[in-house]
């Protein structure tokens, strides 16, 4: 689904990253399950999400930003 957001807009940016070929970036995001999402390098979850549950998602990570700036 982010892939198809990324290519209405250049807001998002989506990158499928396999861990297996590069342990280090699955070290540096402590993946301990998969699929893991991160937004913003800021907000993760585990596991897989319908669009809804994506959206929210988003939704949380920048309310979580915009609490930071505060």
């Amino acid at each position: 689904m982010a892939h198809a957001m990324a290519a209405f807009t250049q807001k998002v940016v989506a990158e499928v990253i396999e861990v297996q070929e590069f342990p280090d970036l699955g070290n540096a995001y402590q993946v301990k399950g998969v699929p893991l999402t991160v937004i913003n390098e800021q907000y993760s979850f585990t596991g897989a999400a319908n669009e809804q549950m994506l959206v929210e998602h988003v939704k949380k990570a920048l309310l979580k930003d915009l609490e930071g700036d505060s």
